[in-house]
């Protein structure tokens, strides 16, 4: 293989390709949709807790949403040619939007639980709406980020 470092047809060439795997990494409308559904899925727990049996376990509900998960993240390779599923921190940029989606789902289900043990199911709700809501905004700034990090010849 040449030494293309000296070379600005290669470099342009280069530049373009990287251009065009950035705008592949775009996320189509099921992967969003999917994103709502699993966090979805994953905030429903604390009201299962609550207001289903006794013998209620919520690994179902875990194991439905991780299998939502896998077939989002397989879906969204094939659809865009990148797997960022395992590497997403390698990713400098997509890194703060993952560290905030940790959080906002923290916050969330301890909030949810505060307020369904204190008789406010409403408030609970409304929360956990909001809380799908950030994190799929998180999620599409993860995706941004990276997109900005490929178009800018970070890590491919």
């Amino acid at each position: 293989m040449r030494d293309v470092a000296r070379d600005p047809a290669a470099l342009e060439l280069l530049r373009v390709q990287r251009g065009r795997l950035a705008d592949r990494m775009r996320p189509p409308w099921w992967y969003l949709t999917g994103v709502a559904i699993m966090y979805a899925l994953v905030f429903a727990v604390p009201f299962g807790q609550r207001y289903l049996s006794q013998g209620f376990s919520i690994w179902p509900i875990f194991a439905a949403a991780l299998a939502v998960a896998c077939l989002l993240q397989w879906g969204l390779a094939r659809a865009t040619g990148i797997a960022v599923a395992t590497r997403t921190l390698r990713y400098p940029a997509g890194r703060p939007a993952r560290i905030a989606m940790i959080v906002v789902s923290f916050v969330a289900l301890v909030t949810e639980t505060f307020l369904i043990d204190r008789g406010l199911p409403a408030a609970a709700i409304v929360v956990a709406a909001l809380a799908v809501v950030a994190e799929v905004a998180a999620q599409q700034a993860a995706l941004r980020g990276i997109r900005q990090e490929l178009r800018a010849g970070g890590a491919a």
